[in-house]
């Protein structure tokens, strides 16, 4: 009788500290099982065995389908002047993270986190730092364990950062600000200097935009023999979608745009984009992904001139409506004279970037490609046709963060990622 007081004493004792979290034992469970939604589920009618046993065929790290990877993590000691806390965030409310996106210059790693500070620290300091604390896949919480970040001065102040670009020995920022309570758009560059940063205007858009601008992306691309930098901008708006930006040939926004390096004069490259957030460019390949609303983010193949859809035809639906038997937005692309994606995610994976790993990663990941995620938190190995007309596989790979920019480092055949939850680089290697 003893026995069995005892045994459900613990056992009603268990129940309590998961239910409240004490010790951060509902936590520990999730993150064992990051899958199973177990945060909605597990007092309600479900039961938790039923749940377990929906957890077929998951890999965590370093475990992948065909690769070991070792994934290690390195917390960031941004400057205290960088407040991801404040009011509106850099994304508004709760949203608001320890933003920053990386650029691997040399041998050197450079950082500019969401307000527009600029760092730099050697590979090595970070090589060195990951190694002397064995991290695994946590970090320790002693600050001098931390990689202090070196700031590099400069003229970029309080902006809010949209994406990096390190191209021909220049540094590219782009970045919005608010004006009289309507959001620009703006590309700064400054030629990379350890001592000062010396911004200068390379574009500035004259139209704003009342809704939030959101993410963008650059990249490097020459077109009809002109070198150049596409730049993505998002269009939110989803309620009248006649009225929407993203269709509209009289504005950037919703759209790929293509600027001259030299005479810095813009034009629409392509339109019908909602959020496109990641871009890979390699000579006249151009892979962009992109949010969808509620479902259908999109992975898309695109070509100057296209109209890619939005905010008319979308895998996706409204967010704030009421959902019946009629989707507000249409089912297909190409019936409607638009250019179809080569793949959609229902549900939302929330794309933020796409890098090609190159061979020298492992055998197993010949022309393989790398998305990263932020709501899935999530890498995603993708393996295109070799006409890039569709995605052959994928396979998903739990990371457990919010990562917003990758770059892979060559020589030292590793995958670094921002990790904007806890304001960390992750590395990944063999």
């Amino acid at each position: 009788m003893k026995i069995i007081y005892i045994f459900f004493s613990i056992l009603l004792l268990g129940i309590f500290s998961i239910h409240f979290n004490i010790l951060g034992t509902k936590d520990k469970i999730y993150s064992t099982y990051p899958n199973l939604e177990l945060r909605k589920k597990m007092f309600k009618k479900y039961s938790v065995m039923v749940n377990l046993e929906n957890d077929y065929n998951v890999n965590f790290l370093p475990e992948t389908e065909f690769v070991n990877i070792n994934f290690q993590k390195v917390k960031l000691n941004f400057s205290d002047k960088f407040k991801p806390e404040s009011p509106k965030g850099i994304y508004g409310g709760s949203r608001s993270k320890k933003i920053f996106f990386i650029e691997l210059i040399e041998n050197d790693i450079w950082i500019v986190d969401g307000f527009g500070y600029v760092y730099v620290n050697s590979i090595k300091e970070l090589e060195e730092l990951k190694n002397k604390v064995n991290l695994g896949q946590h970090y320790l919480s002693n600050k001098d364990e931390n990689l202090i970040l070196k700031i590099v001065d400069s003229n970029l102040k309080s902006k809010f950062i949209l994406d990096t670009l390190f191209y021909e020995k220049n540094l590219y920022i782009y970045y919005k600000e608010k004006i009289n309570n309507c959001w620009n758009i703006g590309i700064a560059v400054a030629k990379i200097d350890l001592k000062f940063l010396d911004f200068q205007k390379f574009f500035k858009s004259d139209e704003c935009q009342l809704n939030n601008v959101e993410i963008g992306r650059m990249q490097p691309f020459t077109h009809n023999d002109v070198k150049g930098i596409l730049f993505s901008s998002n269009s939110f708006a989803q309620d009248k979608p006649e009225e929407d930006l993203a269709q509209n040939d009289n504005s950037i926004y919703g759209k790929l745009n293509f600027i001259n390096l030299e005479d810095k004069k813009h034009h629409i490259f392509s339109k019908g984009h909602r959020s496109l957030q990641g871009l890979y460019v390699k000579n006249e390949l151009i892979l962009g992904v992109e949010h969808g609303p509620r479902g259908g983010d999109e992975i898309n193949k695109i070509s100057f001139g296209e109209n890619y859809g939005w905010p008319i035809s979308s895998y996706g639906e409204k967010y704030f409506v009421g959902y019946s038997d009629n989707p507000y937005y249409f089912k297909d692309h190409e019936t409607h004279g638009f250019k179809e994606p080569l793949f959609s995610f229902v549900p939302s994976i929330a794309i933020s970037e796409i890098i090609k790993l190159p061979n020298n990663f492992s055998n197993h990941y010949i022309d393989n490609f790398i998305l990263s995620t932020l709501s899935d938190k999530s890498l995603y190995r993708i393996k295109f046709d070799k006409n890039y007309s569709r995605v052959l596989f994928f396979e998903k790979i739990y990371i457990g963060q919010r990562i917003r920019d990758l770059k892979y480092h060559n020589d030292k055949k590793t995958i670094f990622l921002a990790l904007e939850n806890n304001g960390e680089i992750g590395i990944l290697s063999k």
